[in-house]
């Protein structure tokens, strides 16, 4: 199994959007906790299967191999997989694609 690395950024951007979620949107916090689940699923997921998303290096302009995963129908997060290791980069949303790792 491969161990998860959660990069500080993807921290960062966790908490923002839980905060925009909360102040903003004004969402329940059940329906953060689904959109959490999900998160935590495919980040599992990924322990086990690293290569599991496709690699979207050259679509994005990385010089490194670099997967994504799409949760739901808005955000996505970017991640790396070297040796036994899963660096998971910045949540975001696809609106907005300001692509950073």
């Amino acid at each position: 199994m491969y161990e998860l690395r959660y990069s500080e950024s993807f921290q960062k951007s966790l908490e923002a959007t839980i905060s925009y979620w909360q102040q903003k949107l004004e969402l329940s916090d059940d329906k953060i906790s689904e959109f959490v689940s999900s998160i935590y699923k495919s980040t599992e997921a990924l322990k086990r299967y690293p290569y599991l998303a496709e690699n979207v290096a050259t679509k994005y302009g990385f010089n490194q191999p670099t997967y994504r995963v799409v949760i739901g129908k808005s955000y996505a997060f970017f991640y790396r997989v070297n040796q036994k290791k899963v660096e998971i980069g910045s949540l975001y949303n696809t609106k907005q694609m300001k692509v950073s790792f």
